[in-house]
C-alpha cells in the first residue's frame, strides 16, 4: 500500500460508533424541536375545589349567624308564634316596650339567651304544634307571665345600672311631683314588673289606678286598656 493510501484509511471515518452517536443526538434534537419543551405538571385541581367550597361553607356560615341574631330570624323559622313578636319589634310603636330596645339597636337575642337546650325543646314543640298560648292566640305568654326583676333588670341592661340605681334615678318622673317614684311606692310588695312594663304589650301605669299621674311618654292608664 502506497503512503497516499494509508492516510487516507487512516482518516476515513469508522461505521461504528461516532457515526452513531452523531445521528442518535440528531434524531433527538430532531424531536425536541418539533415537540417543544416537555409539559409542566398541573396542580391537582382537587384541592383547588376543595378550597372553593370551604371558603363557601365559612362564608355562608357567618351570615347564617348574623341572619340568626337578627329578629327576621325568629319568624322566618317559626311564623307561628313569632309573627306578633317581629311585627312589634319593627312597628315602632312608642306604647310597647320593645321599641325602645329596637331603637337602642337591640335585638332579640340581647334579651333572650339562646341556650342550645332552649332551642332544641321550642323547636320540638314548634314541630310537634304543642306550645302554649295566650287567650287572643297572640303571643306565647304576657308581659305579666314573662318580666321579673331578674329578667329586666340584669347588669348588662340599662347601661349596666342595678335596680336600686335606676329606682334612685325615678323620683319625679315624667314630670310629676318630686314624691312620687313608681319602683318606691306603697305598693311595693304587690306589684311585679311585668304589671307596669310589657315589652310586645302597651305599657301601663298602674299607680293611675288611684291617682292622676303624668304619663311617660307611650304609656296609658289602667283605665284604657
Amino acid at each position: 500500500m502506497s503512503i497516499d493510501e494509508e492516510k487516507r484509511a487512516a482518516g476515513a471515518p469508522s461505521h461504528a460508533g461516532p457515526a452513531t452517536d452523531t445521528s442518535s443526538a440528531a434524531a433527538a434534537g430532531s424531536a425536541t424541536a418539533a415537540g417543544g419543551p416537555a409539559p409542566k405538571k398541573r396542580p391537582k385541581r382537587g384541592w383547588i375545589v376543595a378550597g372553593v367550597v370551604s371558603a363557601v361553607i365559612v362564608v355562608a356560615g357567618a351570615g347564617f349567624w348574623v341572619w340568626h341574631e337578627q329578629p327576621s330570624f325568629c319568624n322566618a323559622i317559626c311564623h307561628s308564634p313569632m309573627d306578633y313578636y317581629v311585627e312589634t319589634y319593627d312597628s315602632g310603636d312608642p306604647q310597647l316596650g320593645v321599641t325602645a330596645h329596637a331603637k337602642a339597636g337591640e335585638s332579640c337575642l340581647d334579651c333572650h339567651t339562646a341556650e342550645l337546650t332552649t332551642q332544641i325543646s321550642e323547636a320540638m314543640a314548634w314541630v310537634s304544634d304543642n306550645y302554649p298560648m295566650t287567650e287572643d292566640g297572640t303571643m306565647l305568654a304576657t308581659g305579666k307571665q314573662f318580666a321579673s326583676e331578674e329578667f329586666c333588670a340584669r347588669p348588662e341592661c340599662h347601661g349596666g345600672k342595678s335596680f336600686d340605681e335606676i329606682t334612685a334615678g325615678l323620683w319625679g318622673f315624667a314630670g310629676n311631683d318630686e314624691k312620687y317614684n313608681p319602683h318606691a311606692n306603697h305598693e311595693d310588695a304587690a306589684l311585679e314588673c311585668g304589671d307596669c312594663h310589657k315589652a310586645h304589650e302597651n305599657q301601663v301605669l298602674v299607680c293611675n289606678e288611684c291617682h292622676d299621674l303624668t304619663l311617660p311618654e307611650g304609656w296609658e292608664a289602667p283605665n284604657v286598656q
